[in-house]
């Protein structure tokens, strides 16, 4: 009750959301309501782009999108897509002239085809996003996240970089109920102290990169020992398949949710208890064909997002790399969201040590395309050949002496320091003849 108390006083200054957004969100009972809220959102958005982004005033004039005082939103998939390059090499142009009158944030993501790229993000964006991420919980799972006790495998830098995280985010751990177990290193010891934290301490919700989950699972099975069954389990930030479901589900003997978001626009769309994944109201995501076509239930194309809400630096119709298959306008749970059957998102393989230790492939996501590179590497590709020896490909034309000591430093601290780390800079990277991409690969078995 008072962890409660302090939470709902200090939801603001935490950085999180106001009960009117997530009000603003949760009057969305009808279809009609659903399209409301986003033209209203949308309109808003290309008026302001029109006004203070300089990268959209002459494509919105050409195709009669918007003048700066009125809005056609029938011309508006006439807009044409935006990649990683267009970012890269208009980021200037993309930023909005009053970017300074919010509080904003570098962030920097690596995206589905292992091309970082670096954005703005402003507190309305964030305010947005918090206010989607509590409504998934509450109105789809029917659970109140941050007032229950939580588990979050996931990876920490401070951990790894650093031994320990910050007093902020100590306090709001505290205060949310939240233990965080790192997923980026996990010895065999580690594993065990985990589950014994998980047995302990009993959580209502267990959240995790999916990866991260699935080894964990694998090490609970190979010990054959029990683990806590919680009310709500959630993977994300890797592609969450078939045989990774199967185990986890068995493993914890409860559903496991998968939920899609990215760096670039977070919290885009969560599993319901039908299976089908419902999009967040503060995104519009489309799913077109390899023309750009909008495609029909049950057909796969690529994802194009345009989320609603970050005024400093819009990405109107933005094509992260995803591809994903379009669900049914209606679904059995009674949630008026549209819906995604699946998506297949980043493609990311565990690295193993002599020991068991597990490194997740998002540690190396995050450190060459997050932290090191900052848009130095324009695509780059992890593969482990052995237990100590590792290649890295890269695409870069910028990098220096200075940022590939750092992530070789970076590197050392999870695989060794006797780990042998050799560079190759390349053309291109190519991908499976399936046509997905890996950011990492592990030549080594764990078995």
């Amino acid at each position: 009750m008072v962890k409660t108390f302090i939470y709902k006083t200090l939801k603001n200054t935490l950085g999180n959301f106001s009960d009117n957004t997530y009000q603003e969100i949760n009057n969305i009972k009808s279809q009609e309501d659903l399209i409301t809220f986003r033209d209203k959102s949308l309109k808003n958005l290309i008026l302001h782009s029109y006004n203070n982004v300089p990268y959209y005033k002459n494509i919105f004039n050409e195709i009669s999108l918007s003048n700066g005082r009125e809005v056609d939103l029938n011309k508006f998939n006439n807009l044409t897509i935006l990649n990683k390059e267009n970012i890269r090499n208009n980021e200037k142009k993309l930023i909005s002239k009053d970017y300074n009158e919010r509080k904003w944030r570098y962030n920097y993501s690596g995206g589905s085809t292992g091309e970082p790229i670096r954005f703005i993000q402003d507190y309305r964006y964030s305010e947005y996003a918090s206010a989607s991420n509590y409504y998934y919980y509450k109105n789809i799972l029917n659970i109140e996240e941050p007032y229950v006790k939580k588990i979050i495998i996931w990876g920490s830098e401070r951990d790894v970089f650093k031994g320990n995280i910050g007093l902020k985010s100590k306090m709001f751990n505290w205060i949310t109920n939240t233990i965080i177990l790192n997923s980026y290193k996990m010895s065999t010891e580690d594993m065990d102290k985990y589950i014994k934290k998980i047995n302990s301490y009993k959580p209502d919700i267990i959240r995790g990169y999916s990866g991260s989950l699935y080894e964990l699972c694998k090490h609970i099975q190979r010990k054959k020992t029990k683990i806590y069954s919680p009310k709500v389990l959630v993977g994300s930030a890797e592609t969450l398949n078939s045989e990774m479901r199967k185990l986890i589900e068995e493993t914890f003997g409860t559903k496991i949710f998968d939920f899609y978001g990215s760096r670039e626009v977070s919290n885009l769309a969560g599993e319901c208890k039908e299976g089908l994944m419902h999009i967040l109201p503060p995104n519009l995501i489309e799913i077109v064909d390899k023309n750009n076509k909008p495609v029909s239930t049950s057909k796969t194309g690529k994802v194009i997002i345009t989320n609603l809400f970050n005024y400093s630096m819009p990405l109107l119709r933005y094509q992260n790399g995803d591809m994903a298959t379009l669900g049914p306008k209606k679904c059995k749970c009674g949630s008026v969201l549209p819906t995604l059957k699946k998506v297949d998102g980043r493609i990311t393989e565990h690295f193993i040590l002599e020991d068991g230790t597990v490194i997740a492939g998002e540690y190396f996501i995050h450190l060459i395309g997050l932290y090191c590179s900052q848009g130095s590497i324009s695509q780059f590709q992890f593969i482990q050949r052995d237990y100590r020896d590792v290649q890295i490909l890269v695409v870069t034309d910028l990098l220096n002496e200075t940022a590939k000591k750092n992530i070789i430093e970076k590197i050392k601290l999870v695989m060794g320091q006797n780990c042998n780390i050799e560079w190759n800079c390349v053309l291109e990277i190519p991908k499976t003849p399936s046509g997905k991409f890996f950011y990492t690969k592990s030549l080594v078995s764990d078995c």
